[in-house]
């Protein structure tokens, strides 16, 4: 009898989910009643625990989540990424100056357990979340263990329920829940942010995109640039695919792409200028519809005085428009042509004429390296015929 009794208390107990877990523990510097900066960066996540690293990214979009429902300006993921070089985030004074940034979040994970029974669970995840200010000092650290057990009941009626529970529980969903509630207990035992003047808004933080320019400038690349609002992130988006540009000086974001790069089927082609806290703005930009002349399998020497660009359109010189045009050479505009000589192919070569025609005449028996100029004076890569 007393065995029985002792079975049926352990159904008891392992009845649907039970929800077990002590307080979170309160480490604060802060005076009484005392507030959290508004402004928050959450610092990249440290996967150095034995906690999967998919486990720790969804604890660490939990609590970015719980910040941002109890009015906190957080920070995007993406941006922290790219600015900070570890989890320990050594550049954190930079990015407080840069980017109005007042406060830092690390979320520290100690352990994740699940032990599953024939009737029943017991899951944990224990860990800490701290907040400092932007010269480190530590604000504050809340410490916590999240429990949950559960499993079959013993009674009819019930005994279903339990069951789906139990399957539910065996799976990685118990770690979703558990990340879910963690963030939700820590993040309630931080005090509220700072009031003392105007909250922060995302809308009110300012952000212009001034200009946005594409041009060539070497026979293979080209270059884009925008201007706006210093230390934002400014991005080339072509169809689906999204480029940083970089900050070369405040305000300045450029950055040189391979004339190789695919156009989007879609036609959007973009600038787009964020802030660190994800408010945008965007422009349109036309890239460079055509590139300088690549001359390689496009000259041909008809005689020992005179040289073809096939397939070529000069700027006044309608006879040669599409001259020798086949399915492996495209199309070329051109503004002018300049021709060199040497004595070997080798070089020196040293500029001997200027030409506005497709049918040049070059110097006679000599070895020449013809360059064709293109729209914005961007020159080719230099094509050499040798002497005949």
């Amino acid at each position: 009898m007393h065995k029985m009794w002792r079975s049926l208390s352990i159904s008891l107990a392992l009845s649907a989910s039970v929800f077990i877990g002590c307080a979170p523990k309160v480490t604060s510097s802060l005076p009484a009643g005392g507030s959290l900066p508004a402004s928050l960066a959450v610092l990249p996540p440290d996967y150095s625990s034995d906690i999967p690293r998919e486990r720790v990214d969804i604890v660490h979009e939990a609590i970015v989540q719980e910040l941002r429902n109890r009015n906190f300006l957080v920070a995007e993921d993406s941006v922290v990424g790219r600015l900070c070089s570890s989890p320990a985030c050594p550049e954190r004074s930079k990015i407080a100056e840069n980017y109005l940034i007042d406060g830092f979040v690390t979320v520290h994970l100690e352990s994740f357990s699940r032990n599953n029974f024939i009737a029943g669970y017991y899951n944990q995840l224990q860990g800490a979340v701290s907040v400092a200010d932007t010269k480190g000092a530590q604000l504050i650290s809340v410490s916590h263990t999240e429990n949950e057990s559960g499993g079959v009941l013993l009674q009819s009626g019930q005994v279903f329920q339990g069951i789906l529970s139990q399957i539910r529980h065996s799976g990685d969903e118990v770690f979703d829940d558990l990340a879910e509630r963690f963030a939700q207990q820590v993040v309630e035992k931080l005090p509220a942010p700072v009031t003392s003047g105007p909250l922060p808004k995302t809308e009110a933080i300012s952000l212009a995109l001034t200009s946005a320019t594409a041009q060539w400038n070497s026979p293979s690349t080209y270059t884009v640039c925008a201007r706006g609002t210093p230390h934002s992130f400014a991005y080339l988006i072509l169809g689906t695919t999204r480029t940083p540009l970089r900050e070369v000086s405040p305000g300045n974001y450029c950055r040189a792409f391979s004339s190789l790069v695919s156009r989007p089927q879609n036609g959007v082609e973009a600038i787009e200028l964020r802030t660190a806290f994800g408010n945008s703005a965007r422009s349109a930009i036309s890239l460079p519809a055509e590139a300088p002349c690549r001359l390689k399998d496009r000259v041909s020497r008809s005689d020992t005085e005179r040289a073809e660009i096939l397939c070529a359109t000069v700027s006044g010189d309608s006879s040669t428009r599409g001259k020798g045009c086949s399915s492996s050479v495209g199309y070329c505009g051109i503004e002018k042509v300049l021709v060199y000589q040497a004595p070997d192919t080798i070089g020196p070569y040293q500029k001997v004429s200027e030409q506005r025609t497709a049918s040049i005449q070059i110097p006679k028996a000599h070895n020449v390296a013809i360059v064709t100029v293109g729209k914005g004076g961007v020159p080719s890569q230099p094509m050499t015929v040798e002497a005949q």
